[in-house]
C-alpha cells in the first residue's frame, strides 16, 4: 500500500503512473500479461489502457470487449464494480472448470491462459479504472492475490483520478469546471496559482491567506511520496455558498514543493455528448446510466422511485433513440460508436467521465 501511494504522489502522466502500477503490484501478485484501464464512471465503459507483457493485439481486443458487452459471463467488470470486493478470479469463480467461461472457451484458452484476475478500482462508489490480469502457466490466483487487489483498490483509483486531474488543470478546457492548481512551497507560502484555482480559493479563505488545509495536505503529500504513509493525500471541506470543495496534494519534485489540486465535488453523469446525440429526457439519462452500469428492471425502479413497467417504457424509448434493438446491445453500441473510436484516436480520459475536449 506505501508503495502505491509512493508512486501515486510522484505527479506521474496517467500512462508511466499505470506502467508503475503494473511493477510495483507485479512484484506481490506475479502475472505474465495485463492492462490497465480507466472507465468512465458513469457507464464502467472503457476510456484507455496500458497493456503490459504482450503486443497490443487489435483483433483480439476487440473480441474481449465485444464477449464483455454481449456474452453473459463470470467477473464481468459491471458485476465487480457491485461486488464486494471488487476483485474476482477465473479459477474461483468457475469452480476450477475454465471451460464454463465463454471468454476462456473462444479467447483466452486458445491463447494458453490458465488464470485470470479482475479488479475493479472504485472510490466509493465511483469506478475510476479496471485490472485484468492473465497466468499462461503455473498455479492459479489465490484468495490473498484478490484480498491485495482488494485493499489496494481504493488507493489505485485516487492515482489514477489525481494523474486525469492534473492533465485536466493543464489543459483548462472550462473556465467553469476546470480544477485549479495551487503550488506549496516548503515553508508553507503560496507559490504560483492558477486563475481557476484563485476561484476555489476565494470560496474557502480569506484574500491572501493560505488554508491551513493546505498546509496539512502538503504534508501528507510529502510523507506518501517519501513511502512514509499509506494513505492518499486529499480533504474535503465545505464552500461559503454550499457545496463541497475537494482538495488533493502531490509532491511536483524533490526540493519539497507540492501541487495542491482544488476542485468541485460533482458526481458523475451520462455524457452531455450522448445525451445530446440520442434527445435523451433527464430521467432517460439516468435510466440509461444505471442500465450501463448493470442494474436491473428491479433494481432501477427501487432506486428511482419508480414502477417496473415505467423503467420498461423508458428502455424502449431509449432504445428507440438510439436506434438499438435490444438493452444488451446498448452497452456495447455505444462503447463502439463513441468511446473507442475516441481512445484510438487518443483522447485523453477526463477524471470527471467521458473524455476532456479538444
Amino acid at each position: 500500500m506505501r508503495e502505491v501511494v509512493r508512486v501515486t504522489h510522484r505527479g506521474l502522466g496517467l500512462d508511466e503512473l499505470r506502467e508503475q502500477f503494473d511493477g510495483v503490484v507485479r512484484g506481490f501478485v506475479p502475472w505474465d500479461v495485463a492492462a490497465w484501464s480507466t472507465t468512465d464512471p458513469a457507464t464502467l465503459l472503457f476510456t484507455s489502457c496500458v497493456l503490459s507483457g504482450r503486443a497490443e493485439d487489435p483483433d483480439a481486443e476487440a473480441r474481449l470487449f465485444d464477449s464483455e458487452f454481449r456474452v453473459p459471463d463470470v467477473n464481468t467488470f459491471a458485476d465487480l464494480a457491485r461486488s464486494n470486493p471488487p476483485v474476482g478470479t477465473l479459477h474461483a469463480a468457475t469452480g476450477g472448470r475454465l471451460d464454463r467461461s465463454a471468454r476462456w472457451r473462444t479467447i483466452l484458452g486458445p491463447i494458453g491462459v490458465t488464470d485470470e484476475i479482475r479488479a475493479a478500482f472504485l472510490d466509493g462508489s465511483s469506478c475510476w479504472g479496471t485490472l485484468v490480469a492473465y497466468r499462461m502457466g503455473g498455479a492459479p490466483f489465490t484468495p490473498d492475490d484478490v484480498a491485495l487487489l482488494a485493499r489496494i483498490g481504493p488507493l489505485v483509483a485516487d492515482g489514477l483520478r489525481r494523474a486525469m486531474l492534473h492533465t485536466a488543470a493543464d489543459h483548462a478546457v472550462d473556465a467553469v469546471a476546470s480544477p485549479g492548481i495551487a503550488i506549496v512551497e516548503p515553508d508553507g507560502t503560496l507559490g504560483d496559482v492558477t486563475p481557476q484555482a484563485q476561484r476555489w480559493l476565494a470560496d474557502i479563505a480569506e484574500e491572501d491567506t493560505v488554508p491551513s488545509v493546505f498546509r496539512a495536505v502538503a504534508a501528507a503529500a510529502r510523507s506518501a511520496a517519501d513511502g512514509a504513509g499509506d494513505r492518499p493525500a486529499h480533504a474535503r471541506l465545505a464552500r461559503r455558498g454550499g457545496g463541497w470543495i475537494l482538495v488533493h496534494g502531490s509532491v511536483l519534485t524533490s526540493s519539497g514543493r507540492v501541487a495542491v489540486i482544488l476542485e468541485a465535488a460533482t458526481e458523475n453523469h451520462l455524457s452531455d455528448v450522448l445525451v445530446r446525440a440520442y434527445g435523451l429526457t433527464p430521467r432517460e439519462r439516468e435510466i440509461t446510466e444505471l442500465v450501463l452500469r448493470g442494474a436491473s428492471t428491479d433494481a432501477i425502479a427501487k432506486a428511482l422511485f419508480i414502477s417496473a413497467y415505467t423503467v420498461q417504457d423508458h428502455v424502449k424509448s431509449i432504445l428507440a433513440k438510439a436506434e438499438i434493438p435490444s438493452r444488451r446491445d446498448l452497452v456495447a453500441a455505444l462503447y463502439g460508436r463513441h468511446y473507442a473510436p475516441l481512445t484510438a484516436a487518443g483522447a485523453i480520459p477526463s477524471p470527471y467521465g467521458w473524455y476532456l475536449g479538444a
